[in-house]
């Protein structure tokens, strides 16, 4: 990777580079998958020129664009042009699935950041693959108003996510439904492959074979040439030779000198479980899109414009001609480069004149719980959950207050404002500005007013009041005996950035960075 960088640095002229120190970004797309990661770039001065890492250790004479994610550099491979990196600002882009919660999000940010890596953004898969494909397309094909899913297809998940287009040049496109996935990806072939060889060979043989370093080769000439090869039932027999391993030859069962014969039949039976799996998933998330437009009266009713299939597993070609198969009036895309689609998309979606989602669909209900003013007809029944408020000399008790509801669109550029209250004593310890407020979720359909075991706590929100300007701190006087207090009326701002939200909050139309999210 390391000499791979210096030589494209170097093709790009490091003296026009260093002029450009203030103008010119360099962009790292980042791509942690479950069993092979990669790595682009560009320059925000060069956006025309995308370049993925293709060359790794252990690929000796191979170019791929992943690599398997469990690696180890040696010391002269982690050796970089240094000197010439220093001089660029640089902006990291890692992608996530999209189903991913908001805490596995802030767990992947913080753990890079421990790595030393920074500024960061975090984007969904599936939008990052869209970034991509789309940009190749150079929209043709495409018109204003079509709806497109993707499918990510990767070793552990699969990801769907679908968008329509809004505009064309600069292509624009919304979110027309939560993302929607789960694990089907290509391992469970793998482990559907290791329960064939053991039902092939019986339990003792397989138990001492999968100790051998000839069951290491045979399960990477799996991985890398007979997976990804995989057509259909009628393809040609395979042969998975075990080197030094003594297994019983059974004629019967298509062993002969520790060589297993591997049909296109045993194939089949091997990947069709897997793709039935992923087709649910396809077939929910293209509904899903179906009932929205139609629901929502769109001139290109139910129509959806294609499928496009990313991914490592993406790009099988069984999986396309079977999804080709399953849904004959949508046409189905299959990228070339689809494996390193993702993390392209990731350094694309930084540069400029890129493809731009301008809004995503919340995937469930956003609130918090805060003392409500007692209500006899909605709190019936819970007499003993209401409290008094000394300040403001009303009964309260504790509600669900939802400002994000499942199903919203969120605009990237919106800024959602949760209104708050607090107060004070009027000679408050600093320790009293310090507030706590838990961000609740709740995927129901319909969010609850009351606490319900369906509610569940995204995060801890620490907001610093202190820092407010002391003119925005209002001095209010009690009706029952005239005493005063204090009291701060404000925001908390919760804003839409690529994969994940950021919180700040306002006072007096004033905007504050002291919020710090918990998880």
């Amino acid at each position: 990777m390391a000499k791979e960088l210096s030589k494209n640095l170097s093709a790009l002229s490091i003296r026009s580079i260093l002029p450009n120190e203030n103008t010119d970004r360099l962009i790292i797309g980042l791509d942690f998958g479950t069993t092979y990661s990669g790595v682009a770039y560009a320059f925000t001065t060069r956006p025309d020129q995308v370049y993925s890492v293709t060359e790794w250790p252990g690929a000796v004479g191979r170019t791929v664009p992943k690599a398997p994610t469990i690696l180890k550099y040696d010391t002269d491979e982690r050796k970089v042009p240094k000197h010439y990196l220093e001089t660029l600002a640089k902006q990291f882009v890692i992608s996530v699935p999209a189903v991913w919660s908001d805490k596995a999000k802030d767990t992947t940010l913080r753990a890079a950041r421990h790595a030393g890596i920074g500024p960061i953004q975090l984007i969904k898969e599936p939008e990052a693959a869209a970034m991509s494909t789309l940009h190749d397309l150079k929209d043709h094909g495409l018109s204003i108003g079509d709806a497109i899913t993707i499918c990510d297809a990767g070793g552990g998940t699969v990801d769907l996510v679908s968008y329509e287009i809004l505009k064309l040049r600069p292509l624009e496109l919304k979110e027309l439904v939560p993302p929607t996935g789960g694990i089907a990806g290509s391992m469970i072939i793998n482990k559907r492959f290791e329960q064939w060889i053991k039902d092939t060979v019986g339990e003792r043989s397989f138990q001492d074979l999968k100790i051998t370093n000839g069951y290491r080769l045979a399960m990477k000439q799996f991985d890398e040439v007979i997976k990804p090869g995989f057509r259909s039932k009628e393809d040609d027999d395979q042969y998975i030779t075990f080197t030094m391993a003594k297994i019983k030859h059974k004629p019967l069962k298509y062993i002969k000198a520790s060589t297993l014969t591997l049909t296109g039949e045993a194939m089949h039976g091997i990947f069709e479980p897997v793709f039935k799996d992923i087709d649910k998933l396809i077939a929910r998330q293209v509904a899903q899109v179906r009932i929205k437009r139609l629901q929502e009266g769109h001139p290109k009713g139910a129509e959806i414009k294609a499928i496009f299939l990313v991914g490592g597993f993406g790009a099988n070609a069984y999986l396309r001609d079977a999804v080709v198969a399953a849904h004959k009036d949508i046409q189905v895309i299959q990228p070339n480069d689809a494996w390193s689609a993702i993390v392209r998309g990731a350094v694309l979606s930084k540069l400029p004149q890129e493809a731009l989602v301008v809004s995503s669909v919340a995937e469930r209900h956003y609130g918090v719980s805060a003392g409500a003013e007692w209500d006899y007809y909605r709190d019936k029944g819970r007499e003993n959950e209401k409290f008094w408020d000394k300040y403001e000399e009303v009964y309260r008790i504790r509600t669900l207050a939802w400002y994000i509801h499942k199903h919203d669109d969120l605009k990237r550029s919106r800024h959602i404002k949760f209104p708050f209250h607090n107060t004070f004593s009027l000679d408050p310890q600093l320790k009293e500005y310090k507030q706590m407020y838990m961000l609740q979720m709740c995927a129901s359909d319909t969010a609850p007013v009351h606490s319900t075991k369906e509610i569940k706590t995204c995060c801890l929100l620490k907001i610093d009041l202190s820092v407010v300007d002391k003119d925005m701190v209002q001095k209010v006087q009690r009706a029952s005996d005239g005493r005063w207090y204090l009291r701060i009326d404000f925001n908390l701002i919760v804003k839409i950035e690529g994969a994940r939200m950021v919180f700040t909050f306002e006072c007096g139309g004033k905007e504050y960075g002291a919020v710090e999210a918990e998880y």
